[in-house]
This record gives structure tokens, C-alpha cells and sequence, in this order.
């Protein structure tokens, strides 16, 4: 199974989204999990050498399916998602996400809390320098894409330009959209792009 044909059984999901579709096809799930088992561990355990990150696939790699003991959501998730994280500090994360739209890849927060936010414009505050010259170096990569929302209200500081806007982001995550005729060579850019998201990732977690 290829990375076109997860973003192609995705697509099926968004007209299928049942049980009986499920049941009918869990074989095709079962490989699915398969590989996605097989990138968690070939791209974690190069990760693991440079990020502060644990191996636990049980917790870090999505099931198909929605829990559905809380709420009315439909049976199947549209998104499959690895995640790469610390057990002691869960978020931020690096993940690669799949849709039926496509895979993206990247580091941040899934949705930050106020106080991780607030402890980030504590460190910004604290060595504003270091924290430019990483997002400088991370911005070298063209493809690496800076998503925030921002608060409503400002937070005061001396800061200008991207460095005031992160400052007063409410969550932060840095993504970058493999191309489709990429995908094959998915490990590969996961591991080169979250090498240089690395040394922010520490900053994060510190």
C-alpha cells in the first residue's frame, strides 16, 4: 500500500462513513495501520536521536474510527494522523497527517493552552534573539509554513513584524504540504524537515 492510496481510501470514507462500510473493508484498515506502523518507527527512532521524544505507538498513531461513547461523531475519522512526542511533556508534537486532501507534516501545538502560550512569551521575552535566529533558520525552508491564530486583544512588547505576531498568537504550529508526487519519498522529508524543527521543538519543551 502507498501514501496516494490512504489519501484515496480517505476520499471513499467522506461519501462512507459507516460501520458496515468499515466492517466490509477492515482488512484494507488493517494495512493501512501497517504502514503508517512502519513510518512511526523508521522516522521516530532517526527523531529520537536529535528530539527529546519517546516511542509509544499506541498513543501516537490514529485509529480509524471515532469514540463513540461521547457525542454524536461520525464512525469514521477523516484524517489519520502519527504523532511524535515526549510522554512527560505530550505537546507540543511533531505529526504527518493524512486526508483525503493530502499529507501534511510539521511540529506545534494541536491546541495550546493560555498557560503554554504564556510560557512562551515568557522565553521569547527572555532571549528574543535566540528564538528570531531559530525561526530565521527555520524560514530557509521555503515549503515550512508559520500557522497562528492571534487574540483579539494585543499583548504589549517592543517586538516588530513576525516576531510580534507569534508573540500574540493563542496556538502556534509550523506544517509544511507534501506534494503528491512527493509522497514516496514521505520518510525522507519527514526526517529532514523535522530535523530543523528540532532544535525549536526543544525551546518548546524546555
Amino acid at each position: 500500500m502507498k501514501c496516494a492510496d490512504i489519501a484515496d481510501v480517505l476520499r471513499k470514507v467522506q461519501k462512507n462513513n459507516s460501520r458496515e462500510w468499515y466492517m466490509q473493508r477492515k482488512e484494507l484498515f488493517r494495512e493501512i495501520r501497517v504502514v503508517l506502523n512502519e513510518m512511526y518507527f523508521e522516522v521516530g527512532n532517526e527523531l529520537r536521536k536529535t528530539a527529546a521524544i519517546d516511542i509509544a505507538p499506541e498513543k501516537s498513531i490514529s485509529r480509524p474510527y471515532n469514540d463513540q461513547r461521547f457525542g454524536h461523531k461520525p464512525y469514521l475519522k477523516e484524517e489519520l494522523w502519527i504523532t511524535f512526542q515526549s510522554n512527560a511533556t505530550p505537546a507540543p508534537a511533531f505529526f504527518i497527517e493524512f486526508s483525503s486532501y493530502g499529507i501534511r507534516i510539521g511540529m506545534g501545538y494541536y491546541s495550546a493552552t493560555p498557560a503554554q502560550m504564556r510560557n512562551l512569551r515568557m522565553k521569547i521575552d527572555n532571549n528574543p534573539q535566540e528564538f528570531s535566529d531559530m525561526i530565521e533558520k527555520i524560514r530557509t525552508d521555503k515549503e515550512i509554513q508559520i500557522i497562528g491564530e492571534s487574540y483579539k486583544r494585543k499583548f504589549e512588547s517592543n517586538y516588530e513584524g513576525l516576531l510580534e505576531e507569534i508573540y500574540n498568537y493563542r496556538n502556534i504550529y509550523f506544517q509544511k504540504i507534501v506534494r503528491s508526487d512527493d509522497w514516496e519519498n514521505l520518510e525522507q522529508i519527514s526526517k529532514d524537515t523535522f530535523l530543523k524543527l528540532a532544535p525549536l521543538y526543544g525551546w518548546f519543551i524546555a
